[in-house]
């Protein structure tokens, strides 16, 4: 895992292809223990498993985290499963650090 840090943020980007239960108990007992503003590069990453978005979900109750370069069948797993409501996910880097630009599940009907 290459982390990237300065004095505001810290940013763990995980170089496994998959993140299974092994991997995000290993990046979450490291997220657990920081300070700083929290993120997660997904660059490298080409699936997860539910052990991952469950631990997301149960981290992300006490730590603010934010989530960028999330490839697309990830991002759809995520809109289904509406990570959204408890984790910022953002495009690139430079939208979590400027705090700009964040994705939302927007869900629209139709209404006659």
């Amino acid at each position: 895992m290459e982390i990237r840090e300065n004095n505001k943020l810290c940013i763990f980007a995980p170089l496994n292809n998959i993140l299974n239960k092994y991997e995000s108990d290993r990046l979450f007992s490291d997220i657990l223990n920081e300070k700083r503003e929290i993120a997660i590069d997904l660059a490298n990453v080409n699936d997860c498993t539910i052990d991952f978005i469950e631990s997301l979900k149960q981290v992300a109750h006490n730590k603010k985290i934010g989530i960028f370069n999330i490839p697309s069948d990830i991002f759809v797993l995520f809109n289904t499963m509406k990570i959204d409501k408890c984790v910022e996910l953002y495009v690139s880097e430079l939208d979590f650090i400027e705090n700009s630009r964040k994705l939302i599940n927007r869900e629209f009907s139709l209404i006659y």
